[in-house]
C-alpha cells in the first residue's frame, strides 16, 4: 500500500498505463472520425501501488514484458499515466533503456554535457562534474568520439558514468548493470554501495537474484503489470525464483504447487527456516538435517568443521529423480556454497512409491561467525528449473566463531597456505 510522502522519495497510487493498439495506421484516422473503435487496448500497468522509503534501495522483478521499464519511465515523469498517481521527492537521475536521451552523432563528452544541461547544472558545474564522468567511464580516446562508433558496453560505460556522478536524491537503474565487462560491473556495484551510504534512494530493475538480495532492502514483483509480490528483498526474490520454477513447469505441462505455497515438512525433527516451497510433489523432502561426523545433528558448527548436509527425500510415486542439491546461504539469502548430484557426477536411484532415500552433501563449512539456512531441491531435470520439491531455507544453523578468534573480513574463508619469498636483485 502506498503511503503519504513524509519519510519516502517515491510514492506510487494505483498507476495504470494503457496503450491503444491499431491494426493499420488508418484506423486511427477512422476512429477519429467516426467515432466507432478500431483498437484494442494493451494494459500495460494496472493499478501499481509501492512507497520507496528516502535512503532505501528497492529492486524490481519480472519477466520481459511485465511493464518494469514502463513504470520506471513513468516515475521518471518521461511518460504519463492512464490512471493513478506518482510523487517524488528530490533530483531524480535515471539509466533506462540504453543510450537514452543520447545523440549518436555527438561525442561522449558532447552528450555528457547535453545530460549535465538537461539536468540542469550550471556552467562552473559541469566544468567540475566532467573530469569525474571521463574518468568513470575510462573509454579513453573514444570519449572524444561519435557514439555511433561505440560498442554497447561503451554506451553503458558512458550511461552509468554520467547519472552516477549527478548527486542525485533519487537513482534509478534498468538493467544497466547487464552490459559492460566484469571489471566495470564490480566498479558500478562499489559505486553504488557507496551512493548507498550517502543516503541517495534506489529504484533498481534486474534479472540478477543475487544482485537484488546483494543490493535491496525490499522487491517488488511484476508480472503482466500488476503487483504479484512486494517485501523484503530475500523474500522477493525467493518467490520470483519459484514464480519461474512454476512457468517452466506449465510450459512442460506438470502440475505444481503454487509458488509461494508455505507448507512445513511433517517431521517435527526438522529445524525449518520456514521458506516457501513449490514442485510437483511426486517426490518430497521431509527433512533436512546437519550432521557431525558421528551422525549426530547439530545446530551450531565450528569453523571449517566437516559436516554432512542430509536431504531425505520420499517417493509419492515411483518415478526416479534426476538430481538433488543444496544451496547454503547468508542472513540476507546471498548463496555462498552449493552442489548437486549431478555437477558431483552421482546418479539418482529409481524410486518406488512409498520409498525413502537420503543423499548426503559431505563438506567442510569455511564461514565466518553468523546464521545462514539451507536450502534443499530434488528435480526433473539438472538442466532445466523444474522440481519435485525446492524448499527454500528448509534448516537452519549458527557458525561459531574461530578458535583462535581471528574474523576475516568477507563471509567465506577458505583456508589459504601463504609464503613470502624474498628475491635478490
Amino acid at each position: 500500500m502506498a503511503k503519504p510522502m513524509g519519510g519516502y522519495a517515491v510514492v506510487a497510487r494505483d498507476v495504470s498505463k494503457v496503450y491503444r493498439l491499431y491494426g493499420r495506421p488508418v484506423n486511427r484516422i477512422k476512429e477519429a472520425f467516426t467515432g466507432r473503435r478500431f483498437h484494442r487496448e494493451f494494459h500495460a500497468l494496472s493499478d501499481v501501488s509501492f512507497s520507496l522509503k528516502k535512503g532505501s534501495t528497492m529492486g524490481i522483478l519480472g519477466v520481459n514484458g511485465s511493464g518494469k521499464s514502463t513504470l520506471l519511465k513513468i516515475i521518471c515523469h518521461y511518460l504519463p499515466p492512464t490512471k493513478g498517481v506518482v510523487e517524488t521527492q528530490g533530483l531524480i537521475a535515471s539509466i533506462l533503456e540504453l543510450g537514452t536521451g543520447f545523440n549518436r552523432d555527438f561525442t561522449g563528452r558532447q552528450n555528457a554535457l547535453l545530460y549535465g544541461g538537461l539536468m540542469g547544472f550550471s556552467k562552473e558545474t559541469l566544468e567540475s562534474w566532467m573530469p569525474r564522468v571521463e574518468e568513470f567511464a575510462d573509454i579513453g580516446p573514444f570519449f572524444e568520439r561519435p557514439l555511433r562508433l561505440y560498442s554497447s558496453g561503451m554506451y553503458a560505460r558512458l550511461a552509468f558514468a554520467c547519472a552516477i556522478n549527478t548527486d542525485p536524491d533519487i537513482l534509478i537503474i534498468d538493467e544497466a548493470l547487464a552490459v559492460g565487462d566484469m571489471a566495470f560491473q564490480h566498479k558500478c556495484i562499489n559505486r553504488l554501495k557507496e551512493i548507498q551510504k550517502r543516503g541517495v534512494s534506489i529504484l533498481f530493475v534486474s534479472h540478477s537474484m543475487g544482485a537484488i538480495k546483494s543490493l535491496c532492502q525490499e522487491a517488488l514483483l511484476l508480472d503482466k503489470g500488476r503487483v504479484i509480490k512486494s517485501g523484503s528483498a530475500e523474500d522477493v526474490a525467493n518467490y520470483y525464483h519459484a514464480f519461474l520454477s512454476e512457468k517452466e513447469a506449465g510450459e512442460i505441462g506438470l502440475k505444481t504447487r503454487p509458488a509461494g505455497n508455505k507448507s512445513m515438512v511433517r517431521d517435527s525433527k526438522s529445524t525449518s527456516g520456514g521458506g516457501s516451497r513449490i514442485g510437483s510433489e511426486e517426490v518430497r523432502i521431509e527433512e533436512v538435517l546437519i550432521l557431525d561426523r558421528e551422525g549426530n545433528r547439530v545446530e551450531a558448527v565450528d569453523f571449517n568443521q566437516e559436516v554432512a548436509v542430509r536431504v531425505r527425500l520420499l517417493a509419492r510415486q515411483a518415478c526416479r529423480p534426476a538430481v538433488a542439491g543444496i544451496l547454503i546461504r547468508d542472513s540476507y539469502g546471498i548463496e555462498l556454497l552449493g552442489t548437486n548430484t549431478a555437477f558431483e557426477g552421482i546418479d539418482m536411484p529409481a524410486l518406488k512409491a512409498g520409498e525413502t532415500c537420503s543423499v548426503n552433501f559431505r563438506l567442510n563449512v569455511p564461514l565466518q561467525k553468523g546464521s545462514y539456512s539451507v536450502t534443499a531441491a530434488v528435480g526433473h531435470d539438472p538442466d532445466r528449473p523444474v522440481f519435485y520439491d525446492w524448499w527454500d531455507n528448509a534448516c537452519v544453523f549458527e557458525m561459531m566463531p574461530p578458535a583462535d578468534r581471528k574474523l576475516a573480513g568477507c563471509k567465506l574463508h577458505l583456508p589459504i597456505k601463504v609464503s613470502i619469498e624474498k628475491e635478490s636483485r
